[in-house]
């Protein structure tokens, strides 16, 4: 019996409907297939490339209730030692009760600083479609964010009183009063730590202060120079005055 039912399905498999002979063109594969485009770059439209203006994006007053709170703003109640521009006085306990208190504030919503942070030079299409989609809310100014820049004046920066110091010229370019533009002409990248401390200056309030032997002179000198950059990128980046104003203050040996 066992012999029987083998022949009857070797027969049952030799009757089977036989494979087709050919596959249909519209079936075909294609031998050439078109490659797959980098997701990771943004798509550049042909033509020529649309006019993008300077100019920061309006800001909106109910956005800058968030802004971190500062110790040193308003400076009503600090000792000023010029008037145009305006420089004040903070001393060391003063100082340090502010740093205390700007440090106990949360971090912002990365959304509100990002893609900012990573530079965005209107000239540079390839960070800019990438990070923006030409949606210009992504490139606002952060209203969030106030910090404080400490500056040393004199000497490097290896050893001073106050810790996270930086050098003038990590701030303002040389001879003029004008915060550095940072922002990566050309290129991408989705960091640019370097940059971080020149684009964050302009939001914050900057003291300055001297290594041993630097005159007083050349504090104000310096401090003068600070207190201008941050008049003019106001007057450039926040025509409406809806920010409140930054201020530059050195630090007094008391």
């Amino acid at each position: 019996m066992a012999t029987v039912v083998v022949q009857q399905q070797q027969q049952t498999l030799r009757h089977s409907t036989p494979p087709p002979t050919g596959i249909s063109p519209a079936l075909s594969l294609n031998r050439n297939p078109s490659p797959i485009p980098n997701k990771h770059l943004p798509f550049c439209p042909e033509g020529p490339t649309p006019i993008i203006t300077h100019n920061a994006s309006p800001l909106h007053k109910e956005e800058v209730t968030d802004q971190t709170s500062s110790l040193l703003y308003p400076p009503d109640s600090y000792k000023q030692l010029s008037s145009s521009p305006a420089v004040y006085s903070i001393d060391a306990v003063t100082l340090e009760a502010a740093l205390d208190h700007w440090a106990s504030q949360p971090l912002p919503d990365p959304s509100k600083v990002f893609p900012w942070l990573h530079g965005l030079h209107p000239e540079n299409h390839l960070q800019l479609g990438f990070f923006t989609n030409r949606k210009r809310s992504l490139r606002r100014i952060p209203r969030v964010w106030r910090g404080i820049t400490i500056i040393k004046v004199g000497g490097d920066l290896i050893s001073g009183r106050l810790k996270g110091a930086v050098s003038l010229d990590e701030v303002l370019a040389p001879s003029t009063t004008e915060f550095l533009a940072v922002d990566p002409r050309e290129g991408f990248s989705v960091r640019n730590f370097q940059i971080q401390t020149a684009k964050l200056a302009p939001l914050s309030d900057i003291v300055i202060y001297g290594e041993d032997g630097v005159t007083r002179k050349q504090l104000l000198d310096v401090a003068g120079r600070v207190a201008a950059a941050q008049h003019r990128w106001r007057s450039k980046n926040d025509p409406e005055q809806v920010l409140p104003v930054y201020n530059t203050f050195v630090l007094s040996c008391k």
